[in-house]
């Protein structure tokens, strides 16, 4: 074996190397080049971010990356990920390259290191405690079958929200009454997102970077929908169309501000988006949640069924680990 780790480049052949590892590795969560593509022309370049392939001979057989946690309210946090091609596992090659990342990565002074494998990849578990990382989080994958979806099992909890003067519109709806609609939508994201469960408190992103997601492909201005109280933007829930599989729509954040909870507002997005993706022609919508959150157990009541979880892991990085990259 004659590895070699290098930078990824902006080739055709990177990506779609990249993309096909990562579709052998994960066939449940299709990727294409052009999403990656997309990702890199649509990233903050003043985020420290870097990518990396490992070849053999030329051949890419393993790719992996490494980003700053921007939305992270701790300091120094990166995203550390590789992968290896499916019959290339087990030779050292995920060592080699993630011994390259830690490298490159060092420039940046990380603090604390994050990773992820699912819960069902024995060998991807065993790799990240072997380098010192410890479970941090447990994040549940479920799916709801819109066949057996029945709305007006809520239909009571949806006519008390609105008889409260709580109207729910589609960002397409509202953008048409509401030029500054974008702002205020990042405006409720920054107050939601600080309740989402993570190791780390999150924060909002910039404004200029928070826009950038209506331009991305799978986005739907009619799916995404927004609860209003008088002129005030308290909840928000929607529903994207992964191109990428037909048939199938996932749920992005759900949240309302903490003076307008328990009243039915974020079960009423829900089924809203529900229904929408439903008339759109979409067969099932995925999403996930820590396990504990309570934005899980309302999906489990509008009738969304667990089926894999994610497992997020920790390092954080002491004198000996900044001394010397890819060490414990």
């Amino acid at each position: 074996m004659t590895l070699h780790v290098r930078a990824m480049n902006e080739s055709d052949a990177d990506y779609e190397a990249t993309a096909a590892i990562w579709t052998a590795n994960w066939p449940e969560y299709p990727k294409t080049a052009e999403m990656y593509r997309y990702n890199a022309e649509s990233r903050d370049p003043m985020s420290p971010f870097g990518r990396l392939v490992a070849e053999d001979d030329g051949d890419i057989v393993a790719t992996g990356y490494f980003r700053e946690e921007a939305d992270s309210a701790a300091t120094g946090k990166f995203l550390v990920y590789a992968q290896v091609r499916p019959g290339r596992q087990g030779q050292g090659v995920g060592r080699a390259l993630f011994d390259g990342i830690l490298e490159h990565l060092e420039v940046h002074e990380p603090e604390i290191l994050q990773s992820f494998t699912r819960e069902d990849h024995e060998a991807g578990i065993a790799f990240l405690k072997q380098r010192g990382f410890r479970i941090s989080m447990k994040e549940q994958d479920s799916e709801l079958d819109l066949a057996s979806f029945e709305p007006a099992k809520f239909a009571g909890v949806v006519e008390s929200v609105h008889a409260s003067g709580i109207e729910i519109l589609a960002a397409s709806e509202i953008a048409k009454r509401d030029p500054d609609w974008m702002r205020k939508t990042w405006e409720l994201h920054g107050d939601i997102i600080p309740d989402v469960p993570d190791d780390d408190v999150l924060h909002n992103e910039p404004f200029s970077e928070f826009e950038k997601s209506f331009k991305h492909p799978d986005f739907i201005p009619e799916g995404y929908f927004l609860a209003l109280d008088g002129g005030r933007y308290v909840g928000m829930s929607s529903v994207w169309d992964r191109r990428v599989k037909k048939g199938e729509f996932y749920t992005r954040l759900t949240g309302v501000v903490r003076s307008h909870r328990r009243r039915g507002i974020a079960t009423a997005l829900k089924v809203r988006a529900h229904e929408f993706a439903k008339e759109r022609g979409a067969k099932v919508i995925v999403t996930d949640n820590e396990e504990n959150n309570p934005m899980y157990d309302l999906n489990m009541r509008l009738g969304f069924v667990p089926t894999k979880a994610w497992l997020q892991f920790r390092k954080e990085l002491g004198a000996a680990d900044k001394a010397v990259a890819g060490t414990d």
